[in-house]
C-alpha cells in the first residue's frame, strides 16, 4: 500500500485541504496543534471508520459544521483506489453517512461496515477485524502512536501476551482448542443422547421377535380358515347349481300355474259377462215391447208444416208488438199533453202579472187561456180513448197468437218425443243384436279357454312341486353363507391383527436399524472424542508452541538489533522474556523500563515497534500494508547522536513509504520530502 493523497473537508482544524504524498520517506513538520496528528487520524478514519471509545465523530467533525468528509487515494498492487467516508451532524450525535470506494474506476457505494469489509479484503487482513473496534494488524504494523507503544511495554505481561498473540494470529490456536472443547462437549452430549436412544434396543428386538412369532401363528390360522372357506364355497357352489336346476323347473311350473290361473280368471270373467249380457238382453226386450206398445196407433205429424206455421205466427206477434209499442208511445204523448194543459190552467189562475211585460193579467184573459187548454184536454182525451181501444184489440190478438203458438209447440214436442222413442227403439234393437253376437263369441272363447286349461293342467301334472325342496336347499345355503361370513370375519380380524403386527415389526425394524446405525455413530463419536482430547489437542498445542518460539526468537533478535542501533551503550543490554516483556540489564544489574532515561525509553519503544512490524509482516506475509510505515514522534527525548541513527534505521527498513511526524528539524535532512503545516485563525493548511 502506498498513499497518494488525502482530501479533508471540515475535519477538525481543516476546512478544505488536499495533501499529496510521494513514495519514500516523508516528514510531517509543524508546530504543536498545526494539524499533523489530525492527518493521521483522518487516514485511520477513512480506512476503518468511527470506533466507539477510540475514534468518535465529535473528535473529527469541525465545530459548527453540519458535515465533513475524508477522501484517500492509495495504491495496492498497481490498483488505483479511492476511498471516501463522510460525517453528518444529527440532532444528538455525529454519524457516518454512506461512502464509496473506487478500484480502477469501478465505484462501489456502501455503508460504513461494507466499506470496512472492502478495505480488509484489499489489505488481506483477517476478517475477524470486521466486528472488532480496531485492527491490531494495522495498529502494530502501519501506525501506532508512540505513547501507545510505550503503554504496551508497561502492561501486565499476561495482557501484553494476549495482545501480541492476537496481533500474530497465534490466538487462533487457543480458539481452535477452545472450539474443539466445545465440539468435544457437544459430541459427548450427542453420544449420551444416542446412548439413551439405543438403551431400549434389546427390548425392541425382543418385541419384534415376539411379533414375528405371533405373525407366524396368525398365518397358520389364516391358512386353516382359507381351507374351511374353500370347503364352504365348494358346498355352496354345489347347492347353488342344484338350486339353479330347481329354480328353472320352479320358474316353468310357476309360469304354468300363473297361466292356468289366468285362464280360469278369463273363463270366469267371460261367464260373468255372459250372465250380465243375458240380463241386459232381457231388459232390452222388455223395453222394446213397451216402446212398440206406446207407438202403436200413433199418427205421423208433418213437422215442417208446424214449423212454418210457428214462424208465421211469431212474425204476426212481432208486428203486433211493434204496433203496440207505437200505440203506447202515442198514448204517453196524449197523457203528457193533458198534464201540460192542466198545469197551464193552474198556473194561469195563480198568475197576477205577466212575467214578460209586467202587465196585470185579467180574468178574461185567464178564461180565454183556460178555454184553450180545455179544448186541448178534450182533443187529447178523445185520441187517448181511441188509441186505448186499439191497444186492447192488439193485446188480445197477441194473446190469441201466443195460445196458438203453445198448441203448435206442444204438437212439435210430441213429435220430437215420438221421434226420440223411435230412435231409442232402433238403438235398442241394434244393442240387442250386438249382445247376441257377443254371447256367441263368448261361448266360443270359453270353449277355447277350457281346451287350453286342460292342456296346461296336463303340463302341470308332469312337473312336481319343488317348493319344500327349494326352501330346504335355500335354507342350507343361507346357513352355509352365515358360517362362511363368520369365517371371513375371523379371517379379516386375523388380517387386521397381522397387518398391525407387520406395521409394528416394520416400525421396530426401522427403529432397530436406526439404533444400530446410532450405535455405530456412538463408536465413531468415542473415537472422535479420544482423538480430540489426546491427539488433536497435543498437535495444536505443539503447533502453537513451535510458532510462538519462532516468533519469539525472531522478535527478540530484531528487538535487540534495533535497540543496539539506537543505543550505543555496551553496559545497557536488552532482551525479551517468554511473555515478550523487555528485560533490561544495566551494568550487569536488572533495571526496570521506567528507570531508563527518556531517550532510552523512546529507543526501547521504537525498537519494540520496529521489531513488531517486521515480525508481523513476516508471519503474515500476504498482507498488503508492508510497504508503508507511520512513525509518530519517534525521536522524543533522543540525543543528537540517537537522532542521527534514524537515518540508518530508515535505510535498513527498506519500506517504500515512511511517514514521520516529528518536531526535530534535524530529521529533515534524512527524508525525501518535507510537508509543512501551520494553523492560522484556527484553520490548518499546508505550506
Amino acid at each position: 500500500m502506498i498513499i497518494k493523497k488525502i482530501k479533508l473537508e471540515n475535519i477538525r482544524s481543516y476546512v478544505n485541504q488536499e495533501v499529496s504524498f510521494p513514495a519514500g520517506n516523508i516528514l510531517l513538520s509543524g508546530n504543536i496543534g498545526s494539524g499533523k496528528t489530525t492527518l493521521l487520524l483522518a487516514i485511520d478514519f477513512v480506512l476503518f471508520g468511527l470506533r466507539k471509545g477510540e475514534l468518535s465523530g465529535g473528535a473529527l467533525l469541525r465545530h459548527g459544521e453540519s458535515k465533513g468528509s475524508v477522501e484517500l487515494e492509495f495504491e495496492i498492487d498497481n490498483k488505483k483506489i479511492i476511498l471516501k467516508r463522510t460525517l453528518k451532524r444529527e440532532k444528538n450525535s455525529i454519524a457516518q453517512s454512506a461512502g464509496f470506494i473506487s478500484i480502477n474506476g469501478e465505484v462501489f457505494e456502501g455503508t460504513a461496515v461494507e466499506l470496512k469489509q472492502r478495505v480488509l479484503e484489499l489489505f488481506n487482513y483477517p476478517m475477524d477485524s470486521l466486528t472488532k473496534s480496531k485492527s491490531l494488524v494495522y495498529n502494530y504494523t502501519v501506525y501506532t502512536p508512540q505513547e501507545e507503544m510505550k503503554s504496551i511495554l508497561l502492561n501486565e505481561s499476561s495482557e501484553r501476551l494476549t495482545i501480541l498473540r492476537k496481533v500474530f494470529g497465534i490466538d487462533k490456536y487457543q480458539r481452535i482448542l477452545d472450539n474443539s472443547k466445545f465440539l468435544t462437549s457437544a459430541i459427548k452430549n450427542k453420544k449420551k443422547e444416542f446412548e439413551i436412544k439405543t438403551s431400549s434396543l434389546p427390548d425392541k428386538i425382543n418385541e419384534r421377535d415376539e411379533k414375528r412369532a405371533r405373525v407366524t401363528i396368525i398365518k397358520q390360522e389364516i391358512e386353516e380358515l382359507d381351507f374351511k372357506i374353500k370347503q364352504f364355497n365348494e358346498e355352496i357352489f354345489k347347492l347353488n347349481n342344484e338350486l339353479k336346476e330347481i329354480e328353472e323347473k320352479k320358474i316353468k311350473r310357476d309360469k304354468l300355474e300363473r297361466e292356468f290361473s289366468l285362464i280360469e280368471n278369463n273363463i270366469e270373467n267371460l261367464l260373468s259377462q255372459r250372465t250380465r249380457n243375458n240380463k241386459e238382453i232381457n231388459n232390452l226386450q222388455e223395453e222394446i215391447n213397451l216402446i212398440e206398445e206406446e207407438l202403436k196407433g200413433k199418427d205421423q205429424i208433418n213437422v215442417q208444416e208446424i214449423n212454418n206455421k210457428i214462424l208465421e205466427i211469431n212474425e204476426k206477434v212481432r208486428e203486433n208488438e211493434s204496433k203496440l209499442k207505437e200505440l203506447s208511445k202515442r198514448i204517453h204523448e196524449c197523457n203528457l199533453k193533458i198534464d201540460e194543459a192542466n198545469k197551464s190552467k193552474k198556473e194561469i189562475q195563480k198568475l197576477e202579472h205577466c212575467p214578460y211585460c209586467r202587465q196585470n193579467v185579467s180574468d178574461v184573459h185567464k178564461c180565454n187561456i183556460t178555454d184553450v187548454e180545455d179544448r186541448k184536454i178534450k182533443e187529447n182525451q178523445e185520441i187517448f180513448y181511441e188509441l186505448n181501444g186499439k191497444e186492447v184489440e192488439i193485446e188480445n190478438a197477441i194473446k190469441d197468437f201466443r195460445i196458438e203458438l203453445d198448441s203448435l209447440n206442444k204438437q212439435k214436442s210430441y213429435f220430437e218425443l215420438y221421434k226420440f222413442k223411435q230412435d231409442s227403439l232402433q238403438k235398442k234393437y241394434n244393442k240387442l243384436n250386438e249382445l247376441n253376437e257377443e254371447q256367441n263369441k263368448y261361448k266360443i272363447k270359453i270353449g277355447e279357454l277350457n281346451v287350453k286349461k286342460s292342456e296346461v293342467n296336463k303340463e302341470l301334472e308332469l312337473i312336481p312341486d319343488f317348493g319344500e325342496k327349494y326352501s330346504n336347499i335355500k335354507s342350507e345355503i343361507d346357513k352355509l353363507l352365515y358360517n362362511e361370513k363368520k369365517l371371513f370375519s375371523e379371517r379379516a380380524s386375523d388380517d387386521k391383527e397381522m397387518n398391525l403386527f407387520n406395521e409394528t415389526i416394520k416400525r421396530l425394524d426401522k427403529e432397530i436399524e436406526n439404533s444400530e446405525l446410532i450405535k455405530k455413530k456412538i463408536v465413531e463419536y468415542s473415537k472422535l472424542i479420544t482423538w480430540f482430547e489426546n491427539e488433536f489437542s497435543n498437535l495444536i498445542q505443539l503447533m502453537e508452541k513451535q510458532i510462538m518460539l519462532k516468533v519469539h526468537s525472531d522478535f527478540d533478535s530484531l528487538f535487540k538489533e534495533w535497540f543496539m542501533i539506537l543505543v550505543s551503550d555496551d553496559n545497557l543490554k536488552i532482551k525479551l522474556d517468554y511473555d515478550f516483556t523487555p528485560l533490561i540489564q544495566q551494568n550487569g544489574y536488572d533495571t526496570d523500563y521506567l528507570h531508563l532515561s527518556g531517550g532510552e525509553r523512546t529507543a526501547a519503544a521504537l525498537a519494540y515497534r520496529l521489531a513488531l512490524n517486521q515480525v508481523i509482516n513476516t508471519v503474515m506475509s500476504d498482507i498488503n500494508t508492508k510497504d508503508i510505515l507511520i512513525l509518530d514522534e519517534p525521536t522524543d527525548g533522543f540525543s543528537e547522536e540517537q537522532v542521527d541513527k534514524i537515518r540508518l534505521i530508515l535505510e535498513q527498513l527498506g519500506v517504500k513509504q515512511v511517514i514521520i511526524v516529528s518536531h526535530d528539524p534535524k530529521i529533515e535532512s534524512f527524508v525525501d520530502k518535507v510537508i509543512r503545516f501551520e494553523k492560522v485563525d484556527g484553520i490548518s493548511r499546508v505550506l
